[in-house]
């Protein structure tokens, strides 16, 4: 009944409630004034040398997307320091924000990083990362691995990533997301982006110029008209080139597990061809037949995905 890809994304949607565990709420401040959020939940008996995971949501998500709650408590009970973050303008980051979270925000997850290499510094890190977070953490470790950004001092500690139907790509994901059938998921995103715009960022002048003009109808007109030019960007191309995580594989030297699914509606398979793209060596990529955009749903209706992120970072690997 779930084989199709539509219906995979889909049966991921369902709100799952709150975390019901303690958590802690962590600030963090970026260097331009905007701030992301941590949501922190530790095991009580959590030791000083343990995995401390940084899961990143997605586009129009945040961390209590139904996901990232699922996993969060899966983590927790298995003794993992578990880090959900909001990124600019989400969650509980949505008044923090005067700029737009976009794909090459990968200095925001590193700002993430160094926080909770403060809060445990001790720890072994991970990173587990959705859709749009998986091109922010794989473009951020590959600019590292080619010497583009400078090393933290924590990345020595960063132990193993999971990037989850990352949009590497986005160019060609934004060429895919331009057909027809796939208009009702532009309107979704985009009712959920339009609805979600911080009123920092509403209330810059050049938003004001930007909303004065027709209302995007696919994404790719929504990051002419506004992710680009309120983010620094010439046009949407020139924000794609610059921020996808696909020029920056090659260079990954982290330990790193790529999922994604050949159905998947919103990032093509051939985003993972190893003919398209030169793959670094240390990363992993399983590609299933079935799975959607993050559904990866098995027969008894359960998340096998999650399965895999705990084999991959707790056990020995997928």
């Amino acid at each position: 009944m779930l084989r199709g890809g539509h219906l995979q994304t889909l049966a991921t949607v369902t709100p799952t409630g709150p975390i019901g565990l303690p958590t802690q709420k962590h600030t963090v401040e970026l260097p331009d004034g905007d701030a992301v959020v941590l949501h922190e939940t530790c095991p009580r008996d959590w030791p000083d040398d343990g995995l401390s995971l940084l899961l990143v949501h997605g586009l129009s998500g945040c961390h209590a997307a139904p996901y990232m709650i699922r996993l969060a408590k899966r983590f927790h009970h298995q003794g993992v320091r578990v880090f959900r973050i909001d990124m600019r303008g989400c969650g509980d980051a949505f008044g923090l924000a005067k700029q737009l979270t976009h794909a090459g925000r990968s200095d925001d997850l590193i700002a993430a990083l160094d926080a909770i290499s403060g809060l445990a510094p001790h720890s072994r890190l991970g990173v587990a990362a959705v859709s749009l977070g998986g091109n922010q953490i794989l473009r951020a470790v590959g600019r590292i691995g080619s010497g583009a950004d400078p090393r933290p001092a924590w990345f020595d500690q960063l132990d193993r990533i999971a990037a989850i139907c990352p949009p590497l790509d986005l160019s060609r994901c934004s060429n895919n997301m331009q057909r027809r059938i796939l208009r009702p998921y532009n309107y979704y995103f985009i009712r959920q982006l339009m609805s979600r715009i911080p009123p920092g960022v509403r209330e810059r002048a050049d938003f004001a110029a930007s909303i004065a003009t027709n209302r995007p109808r696919t994404l790719r007109e929504l990051d002419d008209q506004f992710t680009a030019p309120l983010s620094g960007f010439a046009d949407a191309l020139d924000y794609y080139e610059k921020s996808s995580a696909a020029h920056h594989i090659e260079s990954v030297t982290v330990p790193t597990l790529v999922l994604a699914a050949e159905d998947d509606p919103v990032v093509p398979v051939d985003c993972f061809d190893e003919s398209k793209h030169r793959w670094s060596p240390a990363i992993k990529r399983i590609v299933s037949k079935h799975g959607g955009h993050v559904g990866f749903i098995d027969r008894n209706r359960n998340c096998w995905m999650d399965r895999v992120l705990a084999d991959w970072f707790l056990g020995d690997g997928c």
